[in-house]
């Protein structure tokens, strides 16, 4: 059909009134989906041009139709509690994927040769694969798009920068690094960790390094990836904050006083991070500021600048 056509008309079976009925956007004016008859605007010019006497497309079940040159808005439905539980559910269950098995084998190589590092070269390359299935990569095939659509790892030609507010990339970067300094600012106030636990010298790296590398790929792709993207097809307006207090929430395997003290600050963290999806499209500087961020919080918040607590003499 040419431009003056109906675009997108689906008349496939049944008269125009059953059930499954698709239009397309029409000249003149907007017909919206048709299904069992409900939720069709349009004008009268529209269907007129469409070739569909206007008498048959008042008589469609649910149909509202306009004076000719007015055009009426459906107003979009409300998700119900299946858009947000969905994605939450998914999102917890990555990160669960990506950092227990991490806490498992740290625990089995503090047993099994300590003096060598093989839960951390064996969870990068954990790590790795994780990454590349969410991404797009390995069976399902029909999956794959929608998988890295909703992991955002790679960024989009246009970034998604609606209801992101006023804030700047650079101020939303800027606000990340002075909420990491004042972790570390309260991580030198607790007492100096016992280190005993941590038998070499190669162990004590592979958890400083790989912890950091794990909790930043596994939180980033989980929350502000599949979580968030999820739950902004649904409910873009307050996905952020959503996925933001689901994030403090997961904290409390780190117990409760964790998560009281350090909840708003995780929170306005989470916040940002979000932000910063939404202005660049990819989850990519998110999850470097992560990392850097959670190594160095232990470098100095923890280890109070002591690198040579990492060395066992």
């Amino acid at each position: 059909m040419d431009g003056g056509d109906v675009r997108g008309l689906d008349l496939g079976g049944g008269d125009l009134g059953g059930s499954g009925w698709e239009f397309g956007p029409l000249r003149g004016g907007f017909v919206t989906e048709v299904h069992g008859g409900a939720g069709i605007a349009a004008s009268d010019s529209s269907f007129e041009r469409a070739g569909i006497p206007l008498r048959a497309a008042r008589n469609v079940p649910g149909a509202v139709t306009e004076p000719r040159g007015a055009t009426t808005a459906v107003a979009q439905q409300r998700p119900g509690y299946g858009g947000y539980v969905a994605p939450i559910l998914t999102g917890l269950l990555i990160a669960a994927a990506g950092l227990v098995p991490w806490t498992v084998l740290a625990r089995l190589n503090a047993q099994v040769r300590p003096d060598l590092p093989w839960a951390g070269v064996v969870t990068l390359g954990y790590l790795a694969a994780l990454l590349m299935w969410l991404n797009g990569s390995g069976p399902p095939r029909r999956t794959a798009e929608p998988r890295r659509q909703l992991l955002r790892l790679w960024p989009r030609r246009t970034p998604d920068a609606a209801n992101a507010g006023s804030l700047t990339l650079g101020a939303a970067v800027a606000l990340l690094g002075l909420l990491y300094l004042l972790w570390i600012m309260i991580g030198g106030l607790s007492p100096m960790p016992d280190l005993t636990a941590f038998p070499t010298t190669s162990y004590r790296w592979s958890m400083f390094i790989v912890g950091g590398v794990t909790a930043g790929v596994v939180e980033e792709a989980a929350f502000r990836g599949y979580m968030q993207s999820g739950l902004e097809r649904h409910d873009r307006a307050n996905a952020l904050w959503i996925t933001s207090l689901v994030f403090v929430a997961a904290h409390i395997t780190q117990g409760i006083g964790a998560v009281l003290l350090l909840g708003p600050g995780l929170f306005v963290a989470s916040m940002l991070y979000g932000t910063l999806v939404r202005r660049t499209g990819t989850i990519l500087p998110g999850i470097v500021i992560h990392v850097v961020g959670d190594l160095a919080y232990v470098s100095f918040g923890v280890l109070r600048g002591g690198g040579s607590l990492l060395f066992v003499r």
